[in-house]
């Protein structure tokens, strides 16, 4: 990269900041976080990046802790009626400053119902840090540019920290999710140096004014944030869909758009190479897989990162890796990365 940016050096201390939440709540491969004992469901509330990381919470909880979850935006959740209220519903708010308006409004409507709150910011300082029952700062720093990209990593790491704590609670096996948790910063970090095609990839979406992307379980929030980050910092129409449903009707937009990209990472399933095999071989767009794999499945480029040896190491090595696309993208184009047009973080008025 030719070009350095706030967002660059915050992209390139995820490692780090990694780090410290797993020094700092694994020991001895159990997690040391103060959550609910009794959760028979949660409900994550957020807006922009952080929705997007609640999705991946709502995998972790479901696959991991093996509860009911489901993933809601704060502007709508804050308008609706909580008339099916359960007092053993967990109810986790995510704001990277803690006062996003939207957020606050949600959070004031559970907290008067009584239920149980937790709370992921990066403001010790902020409403929902000081008025949630439970609390976890992110740590990270102050991100200085617009777009968030430390404080989603992070997030997404204590998602996934409280969704193995909720597990080992309930006496579940997590021996698999964790056995390689200390391997996370360097293979972050190997992502960082080794990224195959990033600047081919750049230079081909650079030129595109829209185009779709694409994910099947745990790579779908991959395609959310990658899109949003795209759009952030390059004003181009991206649009994101899980897989599956991109096959119903939506794949129609490459009539007109003729590049696809598709994160395609960990154990592939046979659905997934059937479903992909389907969108290439109809309309034959170019494509570009977002990848730890080896394999092609008729794609055209191979945007690869290392393959990672945990579930969450490889997310993350993936958010590392669809954040550099959107920053080489925008240098490309000349963009104000630290400073989009139009674009601000929304809080509460302080007034």
């Amino acid at each position: 990269m030719n070009m350095k940016s706030l967002m660059e050096e915050d992209i390139k201390s995820q490692g780090k900041i990694i780090a410290n939440l797993i020094n700092k709540y694994v020991v001895n491969y159990c997690v040391l976080l103060d959550v609910p004992l009794l959760i028979k469901k949660i409900v994550f509330v957020a807006s922009g990046s952080s929705y997007n990381a609640s999705v991946f919470g709502k995998y972790f909880v479901e696959n991991i802790s093996q509860i009911e979850a489901s993933a809601e935006y704060a502007s709508e959740f804050s308008i609706s009626n909580l008339t099916n209220y359960d007092p053993e519903t967990l109810y986790i708010f995510i704001s990277q400053s803690g006062n996003s308006s939207d957020v606050v409004k949600s959070f004031e409507k559970v907290k008067e119902k009584g239920a149980k709150t937790l709370c992921i910011t990066n403001n010790s300082s902020s409403k929902l840090y000081n008025e949630c029952e439970f609390k976890f700062l992110l740590e990270a720093g102050a991100e200085k540019a617009i777009a968030a990209t430390k404080t989603f990593s992070a997030t997404v790491m204590m998602l996934w920290l409280i969704a193995v704590k909720i597990a080992q609670n309930k006496h579940l096996d997590v021996t698999l999710e964790v056995k390689n948790i200390y391997k996370v910063e360097s293979e972050i970090n190997s992502t960082l140096n080794d990224i195959a095609n990033l600047d081919v990839v750049a230079k081909l979406l650079s030129k595109q004014k829209d185009f779709s992307l694409v994910g099947y379980s745990y790579n779908y929030p991959l395609a959310r944030e990658a899109a949003l980050k795209i759009k952030e910092l390059n004003y181009i129409n991206t649009s994101s869909y899980p897989l599956g449903e991109f096959v119903h009707g939506h794949f129609a937009l490459l009539n007109k758009s003729k590049v696809f990209l598709a994160f395609v990472t960990g154990e592939v399933t046979p659905l997934e190479k059937e479903l992909l095999q389907k969108v290439i071989s109809t309309y034959k767009p170019k494509t570009i897989l977002i990848t730890d794999e080896y394999e092609d499945y008729n794609s055209d480029i191979l945007l690869k990162f290392p393959k990672a040896t945990s579930k969450i190491s490889t997310i993350l090595s993936s958010i590392i890796t669809l954040q550099l696309l959107a920053l080489e993208i925008a240098q490309k184009l000349k963009r104000n990365i630290d400073k989009p047009k139009g674009l601000l973080k929304v809080v509460e008025n302080k007034e």
